[in-house]
């Protein structure tokens, strides 16, 4: 089996972190597998990894480039190309028509929310590039319904697989380090507006306990505005920006809280990662991290808390629950690692494995 994954790029987020484990995991598996960035190479040095260098993907030169690349005789005996995040989902049905591709096409929906869809003709683009693909991955129910109602036609493309991590490799098991006396609340996720770390910032003032920090890991361009909050409210001995970090699972197993604030998420690996180290987590009452963080058929979790991402009272009530309750940190904790089993990367692999087969099977 022949795959092909193409994505905007290797560098970001949940989507492409899942990409390049899913590529690690092919190769390791036996299957013939590929990535493309159409932006800069990847940090991991994994084999068969390409990039065409674009420092924007919207630039009408990724088109020629793309054309250039899947013309080459090593892609006409793909099978899959597995496509992720707008611009790519549009470009590469388009090339692949052009070329008279052989390949399956198959895409990932990774978020409840694109602005495309608070407009006419941006849904008419996305009608026109999901008509191509064979099969639309869901990474959470509420991705599925949010697309279903968007593009009502699509229901007998669409299957949910969720995401998953390396659960080992965040459990306190694999990593031991001393936490401190100051307890701290974590961040991870880019400094942007959906994920609303303004609103996290002005709860902190509403915590009546001294005794914490909050580490805020990520980059983006509300770095300076946030920073200025910070310091406008007095909070510069409490907040800490990190910027982006590779040794996430370090910094994970010296916080005592996870906090999520996002207006929006597809999934929420970043909070599973937290999960998988024992962490209580406070995030946001939206689709996608309701089913990570809710038993099935519950609707209270036992692994933290759900908040109204709009809320400062409500964050900063949930999280001085946690940073006053040394045995309720412990037990959400203990409940969260338990829960994080159900998200682990083995499962998301067999069925993207299986989906790729069903394909090639139903196509001999």
């Amino acid at each position: 089996m022949k795959v092909l994954h193409i994505i905007n790029s290797f560098k970001g987020g949940g989507a492409e972190k899942l990409i390049l484990q899913l590529h690690e995991m092919s190769l390791k598996n036996g299957i013939d597998s590929h990535a493309l960035s159409l932006m800069s190479p990847s940090n991991e040095c994994l084999a068969n990894t390409y990039a065409l260098n674009f420092n924007n993907p919207y630039r009408i030169q990724v088109l020629f480039k793309l054309y250039d690349f899947l013309s080459a005789p090593e892609w006409e005996n793909l099978d899959i190309i597995h496509v992720h995040l707008f611009p790519s989902q549009l470009y590469t049905p388009i090339i692949s028509s052009i070329l008279n591709l052989k390949a399956y096409l198959v895409t990932t929906e990774h978020s409840t929310h694109n602005s495309r869809r608070d407009i006419w003709y941006g849904r008419l683009i996305d009608k026109f590039s999901y008509n191509y693909y064979r099969k639309i991955i869901c990474i959470s129910l509420g991705a599925s319904e949010s697309l279903l109602r968007s593009q009502p036609q699509l229901s007998e493309k669409i299957v949910v697989i969720y995401n998953g991590i390396e659960i080992k490799r965040y459990s306190l098991s694999s990593i031991s380090y001393p936490k401190g006396k100051t307890l701290v609340i974590l961040s991870v996720g880019r400094l942007v507006i959906p994920k609303n770390h303004e609103t996290a910032i002005r709860a902190l003032s509403k915590i009546y306990t001294h005794n914490f920090e909050y580490w805020i890991v990520g980059s983006g361009v509300l770095e300076p505005h946030l920073k200025k909050l910070v310091n406008e409210l007095n909070l510069e001995y409490k907040v800490k920006f990190l910027g982006f970090r590779e040794d996430i699972p370090e910094l994970l197993n010296q916080a005592d809280i996870f906090l999520t604030t996002s207006y929006w998420e597809g999934f929420g690996i970043a909070v599973v990662e937290a999960m998988a180290a024992s962490l209580p987590v406070v995030v946001s009452n939206v689709s996608g991290l309701r089913e990570v963080v809710l038993e099935d058929f519950t609707e209270i979790p036992k692994t933290g808390f759900l908040i109204d991402p709009k809320s400062e009272d409500d964050i900063a009530i949930c999280l001085n629950k946690l940073l006053v309750d040394a045995r309720l940190r412990m037990e959400m904790g203990k409940n969260a690692q338990f829960r994080s089993l159900k998200f682990d990367i083995q499962k998301t692999f067999d069925q993207h494995r299986q989906l790729y087969q069903s394909l090639l099977e139903n196509k001999q």
